[in-house]
């Protein structure tokens, strides 16, 4: 287990592989551990690295709730890339994750040079009624002092996958504090990119699971309906919210690719798409 300190807050990272940077950010009740896969697979050609959120995993959750917010959550990416001398780096995030990644995408296209967005939701209303649950004291506390609750709400979320380490997961899920999961929630819910988007410049990469439950599958139809030249959106018919675990063969094909393809490339595609 690696660690750094920032803003005098302890933050666990992973890294694997050789070669250019990519930075992995995971998302609500989760911890970088679920995306292991696919940072092995990423790391045959690149340099896979992924942190905890403050709050989460096994990062820093001491005075933490002014930290909790996906705007702050964007500045840790920063500030993660500044501590470990990564000057620019494509960004992955999954669901809460997502939503930072293109936060941080619009407020910083001088260190993201592409972003990948996955299950993310774009408006706060978008999350499952019971996950904007959570919002509330009572339930995110319940759900802190009762992990067999938490670990049951995470194992439906991620459904029948096939990953050696699910246990390792689910453990980690119920690692968040109360202030973490209401916190994260309410911020999540009271963000919306839409009027940000035309910021986005870079080379884009929407996917969103057609079967997801836990963030409306609509989020894609907003890219959709955007003549946004650098996004390719693109739908797994058979994926719920994690479609790097429900359909892993062909999200790492997709993933892999949009990595790889030199900028000019990844426009021209964007553009076909």
């Amino acid at each position: 287990m690696s660690v750094i300190v920032i803003d005098d807050q302890v933050v666990h990272y992973e890294t694997f592989g050789r070669g250019r940077p990519v930075l992995f950010l995971h998302g609500w009740l989760g911890s970088w551990r679920y995306w292991m896969p696919t940072m092995e697979f990423v790391s045959k050609d690149f340099r896979t690295y992924s942190f905890d959120f403050w709050g989460f995993g096994d990062s820093d959750k001491t005075s933490t709730a002014k930290s909790i917010s996906i705007t702050n959550f964007s500045d840790q990416v920063i500030r993660f890339l500044d501590a470990m001398g990564i000057d620019k780096v494509p960004l992955v995030g999954h669901s809460m994750g997502g939503m930072v990644a293109l936060k941080t995408a619009i407020r910083h296209p001088n260190r993201i040079s592409r972003v990948a967005a996955i299950g993310a939701p774009i408006v706060g209303t978008s999350l499952s009624g019971l996950l904007k649950l959570t919002d509330n004291q009572y339930v995110s506390r319940a759900m802190a002092r009762v992990p067999v609750v938490t670990k049951f709400l995470f194992r439906w979320f991620l459904g029948n996958v096939n990953d050696t380490a699910y246990g390792e997961i689910l453990d980690d899920s119920v690692k968040p504090t109360e202030e973490s999961l209401r916190r994260a929630v309410g911020s999540m819910m009271r963000t919306d990119l839409r009027p940000e988007l035309e910021q986005l410049t870079i080379p884009t990469l929407i996917i969103h699971g057609a079967r997801d439950d836990i963030v409306n599958p609509n989020q894609a139809d907003i890219f959709l309906q955007r003549d946004m030249a650098n996004t390719q959106v693109f739908v797994m018919p058979e994926s719920r919210h994690f479609p790097f675990l429900d359909e892993p063969a062909q999200f790492n094909k997709v993933l892999h690719a949009f990595l790889k393809r030199p900028v000019n490339e990844a426009r021209a595609a964007a553009e076909a798409a």
